[in-house]
């Protein structure tokens, strides 16, 4: 005798079956957000804010360096966020070198075998996508990220996660580790760098940074113009140490001595690193803005300020912002590429090599304010095929 029907079943039937059918299957995200590093955080938000306009109601996870600080960093994007650093420890806890690093990560997601892997890895075989946040953090100067492509190419093979990434600079790459990636990067239904070598080098689409997808959201971008220092200056600290160190010192304080008659401010982007070359200015009453400030108030850039700055996410946000900036290579053959991606689009700031001899004249063009925008809608675009919720 069949059962009689239970009143409201097929009603929850059919909302379950919406919920998790193909198109409303749960978003993973990937970035090396959380330390904090504010280019890093910036990318990562401005994904989470276009999903929250646009997919409210996807379950969305965010797989990061440190998931703890991440929750409060993003407590105002996605109202279904969660955060968890499954495959950056996957990644971390296991070989530098590449051939048994992708052993491994294949190992451990085919047989399991371990609760310090296995709740993570079992959830990422649900997931409609895996997305492979912007940045520069796969190259050959972290070997060890590398674990994150491999475990993402097999979650492809093995349970048919489609896997993308977007706005990536590969460079520096020695011939082993390209290679390797390139034969991973194969396997993904969408990979676009952000800078011209990088998309060389695997014969892959040039697309842009994904920071330009914030343009293309709600959220405001600036502080105040009102408030803000007339110049400003971030010469980082994570890099600069040792040689060339006197020169710098050197290159900030003429910058503020020649801007005498005006407001000098120094901004951060990783604390406390970034406070090496502006220490002594702030004690002595210079404007600061640490990184909690910019990231709650907004980025501290106007028209027609100064900018002396080495980080890459302020050449880039400064100088849409309508400012004019020069710019010390931190490093060659990673900062100088990164640098160039911006100045070949546009910017009009002055890159400087060489720290004995770098210029701190600020340079730019006031046309890439809309350049930044119409990138922004690029962005916005690519987001909204990647993530079409058409059956």
């Amino acid at each position: 005798m069949p059962s009689l029907p239970v009143p409201g079943r097929t009603r929850l039937r059919r909302a379950a079956s919406a919920l998790f059918s193909p198109s409303r299957e749960p978003v993973y995200l990937v970035s090396a957000a959380g330390q904090p590093n504010f280019g890093d955080e910036f990318i990562t938000r401005s994904w989470l804010d276009w999903l929250a306009e646009n997919q409210p109601e996807r379950e969305v996870w965010l797989d990061t360096i440190e998931p703890g600080r991440a929750a409060h960093l993003f407590h105002d994007t996605h109202p279904r966020l969660r955060t968890t650093n499954t495959l950056w420890h996957l990644a971390h806890t296991g070989p530098r070198e590449i051939e048994p690093a992708e052993e491994r990560v294949r190992g451990l997601i085919h047989e399991l075998g371990t609760p310090r892997y296995d709740l993570g890895l079992r959830d990422l075989r649900r997931m409609g996508s895996i997305h492979l946040l912007g940045g520069g953090y796969i190259n050959e100067i972290w070997p060890e990220n590398f674990g994150i492509i491999a475990a993402m190419t097999t979650l492809r093979a093995d349970f048919g996660v489609r896997i993308f990434a977007t706005g990536q600079g590969f460079l520096p790459l020695n011939a082993e580790f390209r290679d390797r990636l390139a034969a991973h990067l194969a396997k993904f239904d969408f990979v676009d760098a952000r800078d011209v070598p990088s998309a060389e080098a695997f014969g892959i689409e040039v697309g842009a940074d994904d920071a330009f997808l914030a343009f293309a959201n709600r959220r405001p971008l600036y502080a105040e113009a009102d408030d803000l220092p007339d110049a400003m200056v971030l010469i980082q600290g994570d890099m600069f140490q040792g040689e060339g160190e006197s020169a710098l010192r050197s290159l900030v304080s003429d910058f503020v001595r020649r801007r005498s008659d005006r407001t000098v401010g120094f901004a951060e982007a990783i604390p406390p690193d970034d406070l090496r070359y502006a220490e002594p200015f702030v004690a002595e009453g210079a404007p600061f803005y640490p990184f909690i400030r910019i990231w709650d108030h907004g980025f501290p850039a106007k028209p027609g300020q100064e900018w002396l700055t080495s980080r890459f996410h302020f050449h880039l946000l400064a100088a849409a912002a309508g400012a004019t900036g020069s710019i010390v290579n931190a490093r060659e053959g990673y900062y100088d590429v990164k640098h160039g991606s911006l100045t070949d689009l546009g910017t009009g700031w002055s890159l400087n090599d060489d720290v004995e001899h770098a210029s701190e004249t600020p340079t730019g063009d006031s046309d890439f304010r809309n350049t930044a925008r119409r990138l922004g809608e690029g962005r916005a675009a690519l987001a909204a095929r990647l993530y079409s919720t058409d059956p």
